[in-house]
Protein backbone atom coordinates (compact mmCIF):
# COMPACT_ATOMS: atom_id res chain seq x y z
CA UNK A 1 0.00 0.00 0.00
CA UNK A 2 1.37 3.23 -1.23
CA UNK A 3 1.63 6.07 1.50
CA UNK A 4 0.50 9.75 1.01
CA UNK A 5 3.05 12.09 1.60
CA UNK A 6 1.56 14.91 4.10
CA UNK A 7 2.37 18.58 3.03
CA UNK A 8 3.88 20.76 5.36
CA UNK A 9 0.91 22.85 5.81
CA UNK A 10 -1.08 19.84 6.63
CA UNK A 11 0.90 18.84 9.37
CA UNK A 12 0.03 20.49 13.33
CA UNK A 13 2.00 20.43 15.71
CA UNK A 14 0.01 20.41 18.48
CA UNK A 15 -1.25 16.69 20.46
CA UNK A 16 -3.52 14.87 19.42
CA UNK A 17 -5.68 15.33 22.96
CA UNK A 18 -5.67 19.08 21.57
CA UNK A 19 -6.31 17.99 18.38
CA UNK A 20 -9.34 15.81 19.81
CA UNK A 21 -10.72 18.65 21.94
CA UNK A 22 -10.84 21.28 19.20
CA UNK A 23 -12.63 18.67 17.00
CA UNK A 24 -14.50 18.36 19.52
CA UNK A 25 -15.53 21.77 20.26
CA UNK A 26 -16.37 22.34 16.52
CA UNK A 27 -18.84 19.69 16.41
CA UNK A 28 -21.13 21.37 19.10
CA UNK A 29 -20.70 24.45 17.35
CA UNK A 30 -21.64 23.23 14.03
CA UNK A 31 -24.38 21.23 16.24
CA UNK A 32 -25.27 24.61 17.23
CA UNK A 33 -25.73 26.20 13.99
CA UNK A 34 -27.04 23.15 13.01
CA UNK A 35 -25.42 21.82 10.18
CA UNK A 36 -25.44 18.34 11.41
CA UNK A 37 -23.62 16.03 8.99
CA UNK A 38 -20.36 18.61 9.66
CA UNK A 39 -21.00 18.22 13.21
CA UNK A 40 -21.03 14.24 12.86
CA UNK A 41 -17.74 14.37 10.98
CA UNK A 42 -16.22 15.91 13.90
CA UNK A 43 -17.54 13.99 16.24
CA UNK A 44 -15.88 10.85 14.25
CA UNK A 45 -12.45 12.34 14.12
CA UNK A 46 -12.44 13.62 17.72
CA UNK A 47 -13.60 9.60 18.47
CA UNK A 48 -10.68 8.49 16.26
CA UNK A 49 -7.73 10.02 18.49
CA UNK A 50 -10.01 9.26 21.66
CA UNK A 51 -12.66 6.46 21.36
CA UNK A 52 -13.49 6.26 25.35
CA UNK A 53 -14.67 10.26 25.37
CA UNK A 54 -17.82 10.00 27.20
CA UNK A 55 -18.20 13.84 25.95
CA UNK A 56 -17.89 12.94 22.67
CA UNK A 57 -20.13 9.82 22.38
CA UNK A 58 -22.84 11.66 23.96
CA UNK A 59 -22.77 14.67 21.64
CA UNK A 60 -22.51 11.95 18.66
CA UNK A 61 -25.75 10.22 20.17
CA UNK A 62 -27.22 13.64 20.65
CA UNK A 63 -26.65 14.70 16.54
CA UNK A 64 -27.75 11.43 15.19
CA UNK A 65 -30.87 11.84 17.01
CA UNK A 66 -31.60 14.76 15.32
CA UNK A 67 -30.83 13.49 11.65
CA UNK A 68 -33.05 10.40 12.70
CA UNK A 69 -30.58 8.30 12.98
CA UNK A 70 -31.93 6.67 16.23
CA UNK A 71 -30.44 3.46 16.43
CA UNK A 72 -26.54 4.58 15.90
CA UNK A 73 -27.75 6.90 18.51
CA UNK A 74 -28.48 4.23 21.33
CA UNK A 75 -25.15 2.33 20.74
CA UNK A 76 -22.86 5.49 21.10
CA UNK A 77 -25.47 5.84 24.34
CA UNK A 78 -24.83 2.47 25.62
CA UNK A 79 -20.99 2.82 24.81
CA UNK A 80 -20.64 6.39 26.93
CA UNK A 81 -22.56 4.00 29.51
CA UNK A 82 -19.93 1.53 29.80
CA UNK A 83 -17.07 4.43 30.37
CA UNK A 84 -19.40 6.42 33.12
CA UNK A 85 -22.20 4.40 34.55
CA UNK A 86 -23.00 6.56 37.01
CA UNK A 87 -23.81 9.80 34.88
CA UNK A 88 -27.11 10.51 34.67
CA UNK A 89 -26.89 12.73 31.47
CA UNK A 90 -26.09 9.47 29.88
CA UNK A 91 -29.08 7.27 31.37
CA UNK A 92 -31.61 9.96 30.41
CA UNK A 93 -29.76 9.87 26.76
CA UNK A 94 -30.31 6.07 26.51
CA UNK A 95 -33.99 7.13 27.53
CA UNK A 96 -34.64 9.45 24.87
CA UNK A 97 -33.36 7.16 22.21
CA UNK A 98 -35.62 4.25 23.46
CA UNK A 99 -38.51 5.97 23.57
CA UNK A 100 -37.62 7.70 19.90
CA UNK A 101 -36.98 3.38 18.47
CA UNK A 102 -40.75 3.50 19.54
CA UNK A 103 -39.66 1.33 22.37
CA UNK A 104 -41.84 2.23 25.48
CA UNK A 105 -41.51 -1.09 27.57
CA UNK A 106 -38.34 -1.00 27.56
CA UNK A 107 -38.17 3.29 28.29
CA UNK A 108 -40.65 2.97 30.89
CA UNK A 109 -38.56 -0.06 32.42
CA UNK A 110 -34.95 2.28 32.38
CA UNK A 111 -37.24 5.13 33.55
CA UNK A 112 -37.95 3.70 36.98
CA UNK A 113 -35.11 1.89 37.16
CA UNK A 114 -33.45 5.23 37.21
CA UNK A 115 -35.75 7.15 39.85
CA UNK A 116 -35.02 5.01 41.96
CA UNK A 117 -31.01 5.11 41.41
CA UNK A 118 -30.66 9.17 41.30
CA UNK A 119 -32.32 11.77 44.06
CA UNK A 120 -33.19 15.59 43.67
CA UNK A 121 -33.04 16.95 40.50
CA UNK A 122 -31.72 14.47 38.68
CA UNK A 123 -34.35 12.02 39.49
CA UNK A 124 -36.97 15.03 38.59
CA UNK A 125 -35.73 14.56 35.02
CA UNK A 126 -36.91 10.78 34.76
CA UNK A 127 -40.25 10.79 36.83
CA UNK A 128 -41.24 13.45 34.21
CA UNK A 129 -40.54 11.48 31.37
CA UNK A 130 -42.44 8.76 33.12
CA UNK A 131 -45.56 10.89 32.93
CA UNK A 132 -45.02 11.24 29.05
CA UNK A 133 -44.37 7.49 28.40
CA UNK A 134 -47.85 6.70 30.59
CA UNK A 135 -49.65 9.24 28.42
CA UNK A 136 -48.00 7.74 25.27
CA UNK A 137 -49.63 4.29 26.67
CA UNK A 138 -52.95 5.55 27.48
CA UNK A 139 -53.17 6.91 24.04
CA UNK A 140 -52.01 3.84 22.04
CA UNK A 141 -54.13 0.99 24.02
CA UNK A 142 -56.45 3.28 26.18
CA UNK A 143 -60.17 4.17 25.74
CA UNK A 144 -59.37 4.47 21.60
CA UNK A 145 -58.25 1.20 20.76
CA UNK A 146 -61.61 -0.67 21.62
CA UNK A 147 -63.59 1.45 18.89
CA UNK A 148 -60.69 1.02 16.57
CA UNK A 149 -60.87 -2.88 16.77
CA UNK A 150 -64.56 -3.11 16.39
CA UNK A 151 -64.10 -1.30 13.00
CA UNK A 152 -61.25 -3.23 11.20
CA UNK A 153 -61.46 -6.39 13.06
CA UNK A 154 -62.47 -8.05 9.63
CA UNK A 155 -58.85 -7.13 8.41
CA UNK A 156 -56.78 -7.85 10.79
CA UNK A 157 -56.15 -11.01 9.82
CA UNK A 158 -55.14 -10.61 6.25
CA UNK A 159 -53.03 -7.90 8.23
CA UNK A 160 -51.34 -9.98 9.97
CA UNK A 161 -50.88 -12.32 6.86
CA UNK A 162 -49.52 -10.17 5.06
CA UNK A 163 -46.48 -8.75 7.52
CA UNK A 164 -45.74 -12.75 8.18
CA UNK A 165 -44.92 -13.07 4.65
CA UNK A 166 -42.97 -9.86 4.42
CA UNK A 167 -40.60 -11.14 7.70
CA UNK A 168 -40.31 -15.09 6.12
CA UNK A 169 -37.55 -15.47 4.46
CA UNK A 170 -37.10 -18.74 2.40
CA UNK A 171 -33.92 -20.76 3.23
CA UNK A 172 -34.11 -22.72 -0.42
CA UNK A 173 -31.64 -21.17 -3.08
CA UNK A 174 -33.27 -18.44 -5.37
CA UNK A 175 -33.22 -21.18 -8.67
CA UNK A 176 -34.44 -24.21 -6.35
CA UNK A 177 -37.57 -21.73 -5.45
CA UNK A 178 -38.35 -20.21 -9.13
CA UNK A 179 -38.18 -23.95 -10.04
CA UNK A 180 -40.46 -25.10 -8.10
CA UNK A 181 -42.62 -21.56 -9.52
CA UNK A 182 -43.03 -22.84 -13.03
CA UNK A 183 -40.36 -19.40 -13.67
CA UNK A 184 -37.57 -19.11 -15.20
CA UNK A 185 -34.54 -20.27 -12.72
CA UNK A 186 -31.56 -18.55 -15.11
CA UNK A 187 -32.40 -15.44 -14.47
CA UNK A 188 -29.05 -12.96 -13.71
CA UNK A 189 -31.91 -10.14 -13.41
CA UNK A 190 -35.11 -10.69 -11.90
CA UNK A 191 -37.98 -8.84 -13.12
CA UNK A 192 -39.91 -6.99 -10.55
CA UNK A 193 -43.58 -7.67 -10.82
CA UNK A 194 -45.66 -4.23 -11.21
CA UNK A 195 -48.65 -4.22 -8.42
CA UNK A 196 -51.68 -3.66 -10.39
CA UNK A 197 -54.30 -1.54 -8.41
CA UNK A 198 -57.69 0.26 -8.67
CA UNK A 199 -58.21 3.38 -9.28
CA UNK A 200 -60.21 3.41 -6.39
CA UNK A 201 -57.60 1.81 -4.32
CA UNK A 202 -55.13 4.31 -5.63
CA UNK A 203 -57.41 7.56 -5.01
CA UNK A 204 -57.81 6.31 -1.65
CA UNK A 205 -54.15 5.78 -1.04
CA UNK A 206 -53.16 9.09 -1.80
CA UNK A 207 -56.16 10.39 0.32
CA UNK A 208 -54.91 8.67 3.14
CA UNK A 209 -52.02 9.58 2.72
CA UNK A 210 -52.69 13.38 3.26
CA UNK A 211 -55.11 13.16 5.78
CA UNK A 212 -52.27 11.36 7.66
CA UNK A 213 -49.75 13.76 7.33
CA UNK A 214 -52.18 16.52 7.95
CA UNK A 215 -53.02 15.40 10.76
CA UNK A 216 -48.98 15.52 12.37
CA UNK A 217 -47.83 18.03 10.48
CA UNK A 218 -50.57 20.76 10.09
CA UNK A 219 -50.42 22.77 7.48
CA UNK A 220 -46.28 21.78 6.66
CA UNK A 221 -47.91 18.58 4.89
CA UNK A 222 -48.21 20.05 1.58
CA UNK A 223 -44.20 20.63 2.13
CA UNK A 224 -44.36 17.08 2.41
CA UNK A 225 -45.90 16.15 -0.49
CA UNK A 226 -43.75 18.94 -2.69
CA UNK A 227 -40.57 16.93 -1.21
CA UNK A 228 -42.29 13.17 -2.40
CA UNK A 229 -42.78 14.84 -5.77
CA UNK A 230 -39.21 15.71 -5.82
CA UNK A 231 -37.70 12.36 -5.91
CA UNK A 232 -38.85 11.86 -9.46
CA UNK A 233 -38.78 15.39 -10.65
CA UNK A 234 -37.36 15.63 -14.03
CA UNK A 235 -37.04 19.21 -13.41
CA UNK A 236 -34.65 18.79 -10.59
CA UNK A 237 -32.58 15.71 -11.38
CA UNK A 238 -31.19 16.03 -15.19
CA UNK A 239 -29.96 13.25 -16.57
CA UNK A 240 -26.78 15.72 -18.65
CA UNK A 241 -25.69 16.92 -15.12
CA UNK A 242 -23.60 14.03 -14.26
CA UNK A 243 -22.18 15.10 -10.98
CA UNK A 244 -25.06 17.03 -9.65
CA UNK A 245 -27.85 15.08 -10.09
CA UNK A 246 -26.71 11.48 -8.25
CA UNK A 247 -25.94 14.20 -5.29
CA UNK A 248 -29.24 15.89 -5.45
CA UNK A 249 -30.84 12.33 -5.85
CA UNK A 250 -29.02 11.28 -2.73
CA UNK A 251 -30.04 14.45 -0.66
CA UNK A 252 -33.48 14.09 -1.34
CA UNK A 253 -34.17 10.59 -0.85
CA UNK A 254 -32.40 10.87 2.54
CA UNK A 255 -34.60 13.79 3.70
CA UNK A 256 -37.93 12.43 3.10
CA UNK A 257 -36.38 9.07 4.79
CA UNK A 258 -36.04 11.44 7.90
CA UNK A 259 -39.32 12.91 7.42
CA UNK A 260 -40.85 9.84 7.42
CA UNK A 261 -39.25 8.60 10.35
CA UNK A 262 -39.88 11.37 12.40
CA UNK A 263 -43.73 10.91 11.04
CA UNK A 264 -43.49 7.14 12.58
CA UNK A 265 -42.31 8.29 15.87
CA UNK A 266 -45.10 10.73 16.28
CA UNK A 267 -47.61 8.40 14.94
CA UNK A 268 -46.25 5.51 17.35
CA UNK A 269 -47.00 8.11 20.36
CA UNK A 270 -50.52 9.17 19.52
CA UNK A 271 -52.11 6.93 17.20
CA UNK A 272 -54.13 8.40 14.13
CA UNK A 273 -57.55 6.59 16.15
CA UNK A 274 -56.77 8.85 18.95
CA UNK A 275 -55.96 12.05 16.85
CA UNK A 276 -59.50 11.84 15.37
CA UNK A 277 -61.23 11.33 18.52
CA UNK A 278 -59.33 14.05 20.02
CA UNK A 279 -60.65 16.64 17.39
CA UNK A 280 -64.55 15.73 18.02
CA UNK A 281 -64.81 13.81 21.29
CA UNK A 282 -68.56 13.32 20.99
CA UNK A 283 -68.94 10.04 18.79
CA UNK A 284 -72.55 11.06 18.15
CA UNK A 285 -71.55 14.70 16.76
CA UNK A 286 -68.82 12.80 14.89
CA UNK A 287 -71.03 10.82 12.67
CA UNK A 288 -73.62 13.47 12.16
CA UNK A 289 -71.14 15.41 11.08
CA UNK A 290 -69.25 12.37 8.77
CA UNK A 291 -73.50 11.78 7.18
CA UNK A 292 -73.37 15.66 6.50
CA UNK A 293 -70.65 15.15 4.35
CA UNK A 294 -71.20 12.17 2.82
CA UNK A 295 -74.89 13.79 2.19
CA UNK A 296 -72.87 17.04 0.47
CA UNK A 297 -71.05 14.20 -1.47
CA UNK A 298 -73.98 12.64 -3.11
CA UNK A 299 -76.20 15.79 -4.04
CA UNK A 300 -72.67 17.16 -5.82
CA UNK A 301 -72.06 14.12 -7.76
CA UNK A 302 -75.79 13.89 -9.04
CA UNK A 303 -75.32 17.71 -10.14
CA UNK A 304 -72.53 16.78 -11.83
CA UNK A 305 -73.72 13.74 -13.69
CA UNK A 306 -76.87 15.77 -15.00
CA UNK A 307 -74.27 18.13 -16.35
CA UNK A 308 -72.07 15.89 -17.63
CA UNK A 309 -75.02 14.31 -19.44
CA UNK A 310 -76.22 17.25 -20.72
CA UNK A 311 -72.73 17.98 -22.52
CA UNK A 312 -72.42 14.36 -24.01
CA UNK A 313 -75.80 15.16 -25.20
CA UNK A 314 -75.02 18.69 -26.77
CA UNK A 315 -71.49 17.45 -28.11
CA UNK A 316 -73.59 14.69 -29.88
CA UNK A 317 -76.01 17.13 -31.51
CA UNK A 318 -73.50 19.10 -32.65
CA UNK A 319 -71.70 16.05 -34.12
CA UNK A 320 -68.54 16.89 -32.56
CA UNK A 321 -67.40 13.18 -31.95
CA UNK A 322 -63.94 13.51 -31.32
CA UNK A 323 -64.76 15.94 -29.06
CA UNK A 324 -67.38 13.51 -27.84
CA UNK A 325 -65.15 10.31 -27.38
CA UNK A 326 -62.35 12.42 -25.52
CA UNK A 327 -64.63 13.46 -22.87
CA UNK A 328 -66.37 10.07 -21.96
CA UNK A 329 -63.06 8.94 -21.46
CA UNK A 330 -62.10 11.55 -19.23
CA UNK A 331 -64.87 11.57 -17.08
CA UNK A 332 -65.63 7.80 -16.92
CA UNK A 333 -62.05 7.18 -16.42
CA UNK A 334 -60.76 9.78 -14.00
CA UNK A 335 -63.75 10.78 -12.19
CA UNK A 336 -66.78 8.08 -12.36
CA UNK A 337 -64.82 5.10 -11.60
CA UNK A 338 -63.48 6.40 -7.99
CA UNK A 339 -67.45 7.06 -7.16
CA UNK A 340 -68.77 4.35 -4.86
CA UNK A 341 -72.65 3.42 -4.56
CA UNK A 342 -72.97 4.80 -1.29
CA UNK A 343 -72.44 8.40 -2.80
CA UNK A 344 -73.50 7.69 -6.45
CA UNK A 345 -76.01 4.85 -6.01
CA UNK A 346 -77.82 5.41 -9.66
CA UNK A 347 -74.31 4.35 -11.12
CA UNK A 348 -75.25 1.74 -13.21
CA UNK A 349 -77.98 3.30 -15.07
CA UNK A 350 -75.74 6.54 -15.51
CA UNK A 351 -73.04 4.10 -17.20
CA UNK A 352 -75.50 2.63 -19.47
CA UNK A 353 -76.57 5.93 -20.48
CA UNK A 354 -73.27 7.54 -21.02
CA UNK A 355 -71.70 4.66 -23.53
CA UNK A 356 -75.19 4.15 -24.97
CA UNK A 357 -75.37 7.47 -26.38
CA UNK A 358 -72.02 7.47 -27.59
CA UNK A 359 -72.77 4.29 -29.60
CA UNK A 360 -75.61 6.16 -30.72
CA UNK A 361 -73.51 9.29 -31.70
CA UNK A 362 -70.69 6.51 -33.29
CA UNK A 363 -73.56 4.97 -35.55
CA UNK A 364 -74.75 8.70 -36.61
CA UNK A 365 -72.11 9.10 -38.71
CA UNK A 366 -72.68 5.66 -40.87
CA UNK A 367 -75.21 7.62 -43.29
CA UNK A 368 -75.45 6.60 -46.97
CA UNK A 369 -75.08 8.87 -49.90
CA UNK A 370 -78.10 11.38 -50.66
CA UNK A 371 -77.21 10.04 -54.39
CA UNK A 372 -76.83 6.50 -54.88
CA UNK A 373 -74.42 7.03 -58.42
CA UNK A 374 -72.01 8.83 -55.85
CA UNK A 375 -68.48 9.77 -57.74
CA UNK A 376 -65.95 7.49 -55.88
CA UNK A 377 -63.34 5.36 -57.26
CA UNK A 378 -64.56 2.43 -57.39
CA UNK A 379 -61.52 0.80 -55.79
CA UNK A 380 -62.18 3.01 -52.43
CA UNK A 381 -65.47 3.63 -52.62
CA UNK A 382 -66.35 1.17 -49.60
CA UNK A 383 -63.19 2.48 -47.62
CA UNK A 384 -64.86 5.90 -47.93
CA UNK A 385 -68.74 4.93 -47.16
CA UNK A 386 -66.96 3.38 -44.21
CA UNK A 387 -65.57 6.72 -43.56
CA UNK A 388 -62.01 5.11 -43.12
CA UNK A 389 -59.32 7.80 -43.41
CA UNK A 390 -56.82 7.56 -46.22
CA UNK A 391 -53.53 9.30 -45.42
CA UNK A 392 -51.94 10.02 -48.12
CA UNK A 393 -49.41 12.41 -46.77
CA UNK A 394 -47.17 9.17 -46.10
CA UNK A 395 -47.02 8.34 -50.03
CA UNK A 396 -45.47 11.79 -50.53
CA UNK A 397 -41.57 11.79 -50.32
CA UNK A 398 -40.14 14.83 -48.46
CA UNK A 399 -37.56 16.44 -50.49
CA UNK A 400 -34.87 18.01 -48.73
CA UNK A 401 -34.54 21.59 -49.08
CA UNK A 402 -31.45 23.26 -47.88
CA UNK A 403 -32.59 25.73 -44.98
CA UNK A 404 -35.80 24.65 -44.73
CA UNK A 405 -36.20 22.96 -41.25
CA UNK A 406 -39.46 21.53 -42.26
CA UNK A 407 -37.79 18.95 -44.49
CA UNK A 408 -34.84 17.93 -42.30
CA UNK A 409 -35.30 14.24 -41.65
CA UNK A 410 -33.73 13.59 -38.18
CA UNK A 411 -32.35 9.63 -37.41
CA UNK A 412 -34.09 9.87 -33.38
CA UNK A 413 -36.90 12.30 -34.45
CA UNK A 414 -39.89 11.39 -31.79
CA UNK A 415 -42.86 9.61 -32.94
CA UNK A 416 -45.36 11.33 -30.68
CA UNK A 417 -48.58 9.63 -32.64
CA UNK A 418 -46.95 6.13 -31.66
CA UNK A 419 -46.27 7.58 -28.11
CA UNK A 420 -49.90 8.69 -27.64
CA UNK A 421 -51.03 5.41 -29.04
CA UNK A 422 -49.02 3.36 -26.36
CA UNK A 423 -50.02 5.58 -23.77
CA UNK A 424 -53.66 5.62 -24.53
CA UNK A 425 -53.69 1.89 -24.96
CA UNK A 426 -51.84 1.14 -21.61
CA UNK A 427 -54.75 3.31 -20.04
CA UNK A 428 -57.52 0.93 -21.81
CA UNK A 429 -55.96 -2.16 -21.31
CA UNK A 430 -55.24 -0.69 -17.11
CA UNK A 431 -59.14 -0.19 -17.29
CA UNK A 432 -59.90 -3.42 -18.64
CA UNK A 433 -58.68 -4.87 -15.69
CA UNK A 434 -60.98 -3.44 -13.33
CA UNK A 435 -64.11 -3.12 -15.61
CA UNK A 436 -67.34 -4.69 -13.99
CA UNK A 437 -69.98 -4.23 -16.51
CA UNK A 438 -70.08 -5.63 -19.90
CA UNK A 439 -71.14 -2.53 -21.53
CA UNK A 440 -68.12 -0.56 -19.88
CA UNK A 441 -65.89 -3.87 -21.46
CA UNK A 442 -68.04 -3.48 -24.98
CA UNK A 443 -66.60 0.01 -24.78
CA UNK A 444 -63.39 -0.33 -23.83
CA UNK A 445 -62.55 -3.42 -26.26
CA UNK A 446 -64.10 -0.97 -28.88
CA UNK A 447 -61.51 1.59 -28.44
CA UNK A 448 -58.75 -0.91 -28.27
CA UNK A 449 -59.80 -2.00 -31.37
CA UNK A 450 -60.26 1.67 -33.04
CA UNK A 451 -56.70 2.53 -31.66
CA UNK A 452 -54.94 -0.68 -33.19
CA UNK A 453 -57.02 0.47 -36.52
CA UNK A 454 -55.86 3.82 -36.75
CA UNK A 455 -52.11 2.39 -36.07
CA UNK A 456 -52.71 0.06 -39.18
CA UNK A 457 -52.53 -2.87 -36.92
CA UNK A 458 -55.85 -5.01 -38.65
CA UNK A 459 -55.47 -8.25 -37.42
CA UNK A 460 -55.10 -7.02 -33.57
CA UNK A 461 -58.27 -5.15 -34.20
CA UNK A 462 -59.80 -7.52 -36.31
CA UNK A 463 -58.79 -9.85 -32.96
CA UNK A 464 -59.99 -7.49 -30.26
CA UNK A 465 -63.32 -6.24 -32.19
CA UNK A 466 -63.94 -10.11 -31.95
CA UNK A 467 -63.91 -10.13 -28.48
CA UNK A 468 -65.90 -7.21 -28.24
CA UNK A 469 -68.78 -8.54 -30.14
CA UNK A 470 -68.74 -11.46 -28.19
CA UNK A 471 -68.71 -9.39 -24.64
CA UNK A 472 -71.81 -7.61 -26.46
CA UNK A 473 -73.83 -10.60 -25.99
CA UNK A 474 -73.71 -10.47 -22.34
CA UNK A 475 -75.40 -7.40 -22.07
CA UNK A 476 -77.21 -7.60 -25.26
CA UNK A 477 -76.27 -4.54 -26.75
CA UNK A 478 -77.22 -5.16 -30.51
CA UNK A 479 -75.62 -1.39 -30.91
CA UNK A 480 -71.76 -2.01 -29.63
CA UNK A 481 -71.73 -5.03 -31.37
CA UNK A 482 -72.97 -3.55 -35.13
CA UNK A 483 -70.09 -1.02 -34.46
CA UNK A 484 -67.63 -3.51 -33.72
CA UNK A 485 -68.52 -5.85 -36.80
CA UNK A 486 -67.93 -2.45 -38.93
CA UNK A 487 -64.80 -2.55 -37.69
CA UNK A 488 -63.96 -6.04 -39.10
CA UNK A 489 -65.16 -4.46 -42.32
CA UNK A 490 -63.38 -1.52 -41.95
CA UNK A 491 -60.42 -3.67 -41.52
CA UNK A 492 -60.98 -5.95 -44.45
CA UNK A 493 -61.87 -2.92 -46.92
CA UNK A 494 -58.53 -1.44 -46.27
CA UNK A 495 -56.76 -4.72 -46.93
CA UNK A 496 -58.84 -5.32 -50.10
CA UNK A 497 -60.38 -8.50 -49.11
CA UNK A 498 -63.68 -8.03 -50.40
CA UNK A 499 -64.72 -11.85 -49.35
CA UNK A 500 -64.55 -11.71 -46.30
CA UNK A 501 -65.52 -7.58 -46.04
CA UNK A 502 -68.76 -9.39 -47.35
CA UNK A 503 -69.43 -11.73 -45.02
CA UNK A 504 -68.52 -8.89 -41.87
CA UNK A 505 -71.12 -6.77 -43.99
CA UNK A 506 -74.21 -9.62 -43.74
CA UNK A 507 -73.60 -9.65 -39.75
CA UNK A 508 -73.82 -6.02 -39.62
CA UNK A 509 -76.94 -6.47 -41.64
CA UNK A 510 -78.12 -8.88 -39.31
CA UNK A 511 -77.61 -6.26 -36.29
CA UNK A 512 -78.96 -3.38 -37.68
CA UNK A 513 -82.28 -5.65 -38.71
CA UNK A 514 -82.48 -6.65 -34.87
CA UNK A 515 -81.73 -2.26 -34.31
CA UNK A 516 -84.78 -1.75 -36.39
CA UNK A 517 -83.02 1.39 -38.19
CA UNK A 518 -83.93 1.62 -41.17
CA UNK A 519 -81.14 4.38 -42.14
CA UNK A 520 -78.57 1.54 -40.75
CA UNK A 521 -79.88 -1.04 -43.06
CA UNK A 522 -80.15 1.17 -45.81
CA UNK A 523 -76.29 2.44 -45.10
CA UNK A 524 -75.63 -1.37 -45.32
CA UNK A 525 -77.28 -2.04 -48.44
CA UNK A 526 -75.43 0.85 -50.10
CA UNK A 527 -71.57 -0.90 -48.57
CA UNK A 528 -73.31 -4.26 -50.12
CA UNK A 529 -73.62 -2.70 -53.42
CA UNK A 530 -70.70 -1.29 -53.40
CA UNK A 531 -68.51 -4.75 -52.27
CA UNK A 532 -70.58 -6.89 -54.81
CA UNK A 533 -69.35 -3.95 -57.71
CA UNK A 534 -66.09 -4.35 -56.24
CA UNK A 535 -66.40 -8.43 -56.57
CA UNK A 536 -67.34 -8.38 -60.07
CA UNK A 537 -64.44 -5.69 -61.02
CA UNK A 538 -61.90 -8.50 -59.49
CA UNK A 539 -63.50 -11.07 -61.10
CA UNK A 540 -63.41 -9.53 -64.30
CA UNK A 541 -60.03 -8.30 -63.75
CA UNK A 542 -58.94 -11.67 -63.17
CA UNK A 543 -60.64 -13.25 -66.23
CA UNK A 544 -59.02 -10.38 -68.27
CA UNK A 545 -55.80 -11.50 -66.98
CA UNK A 546 -56.47 -15.61 -67.55
CA UNK A 547 -57.68 -14.64 -71.28
CA UNK A 548 -54.53 -12.42 -71.87
CA UNK A 549 -51.95 -15.09 -70.03
CA UNK A 550 -53.85 -17.87 -72.53
CA UNK A 551 -53.46 -15.58 -75.18
CA UNK A 552 -49.53 -15.05 -74.17
CA UNK A 553 -49.21 -18.99 -74.17
CA UNK A 554 -50.61 -19.30 -77.15
CA UNK A 555 -48.77 -17.12 -79.39
CA UNK A 556 -45.63 -17.85 -78.00
CA UNK A 557 -46.72 -21.59 -78.45
CA UNK A 558 -47.51 -20.57 -82.38
CA UNK A 559 -44.16 -18.93 -82.82
CA UNK A 560 -42.64 -22.29 -81.65
CA UNK A 561 -44.17 -24.46 -84.20
CA UNK A 562 -43.66 -21.60 -87.00
CA UNK A 563 -40.45 -21.61 -85.89
CA UNK A 564 -40.11 -25.58 -86.10
CA UNK A 565 -41.91 -25.65 -89.40
CA UNK A 566 -39.72 -22.94 -91.16
CA UNK A 567 -37.05 -24.81 -90.01
CA UNK A 568 -37.78 -28.18 -91.75
CA UNK A 569 -38.81 -26.74 -94.67
CA UNK A 570 -35.23 -25.23 -95.26
CA UNK A 571 -33.50 -28.40 -94.10
CA UNK A 572 -35.77 -29.98 -97.23
CA UNK A 573 -34.97 -27.61 -99.81
CA UNK A 574 -30.41 -28.47 -99.00
CA UNK A 575 -31.29 -32.74 -98.96
CA UNK A 576 -32.38 -31.37 -102.21
CA UNK A 577 -29.78 -29.20 -103.67
CA UNK A 578 -27.34 -32.15 -102.14
CA UNK A 579 -28.60 -34.16 -104.56
CA UNK A 580 -28.93 -32.59 -107.30
CA UNK A 581 -25.03 -31.51 -106.95
CA UNK A 582 -24.16 -35.54 -106.40
CA UNK A 583 -26.30 -36.16 -109.65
Amino acid sequence: MIEVPVLPWEKIDWSDERVQKIYLDWGVFNTHKQQLDIAANYYDKSLELKADDARALVYRSLCKRDIAQTEGALEDALAALEIEPQNAIINQEICQALHELNQFENCKLELHNNSRKYIGRKASRFINKLIVIDENFNDTVGDTLSPFILRNEKIFADVLAFLEREKYVDPRPLWKVLNELGKCDVLSILEKEEVLLSPREVARRERAFRVFNQIYYNKSWIDVLFLKSLRENPNLLLPQNKVSTPFLRNLVNTKYDVVKKFLKMLQARSPVYTEQLRKCPNRKIWEAQRQKHLNHIQYQTRRNMLTILRTIRQLRAAGKIKQLSKYVEEVMGDYVVLKTHRVMPWKFEFINEVYNTLALAYADIYTAPPDMNFHYDTRNRLIRLLKVPIDKNKDRSMKFVFGDKSTYQEPDAIDYPLLAYKKYLARLEKRMHFAKYSIEKCYLLYEIAQSHLSQSRFEECCSVARKAIEESKNCNSYLWRFLSTLLICKSHAVLHKVERGRDALNEAYDCATLLKSDELLHFIDVCRVSIETEISLKKRAQSVDSVRRRKSRSSIVSSHLSQNSSGSGNTNQEEKKDDDEFE
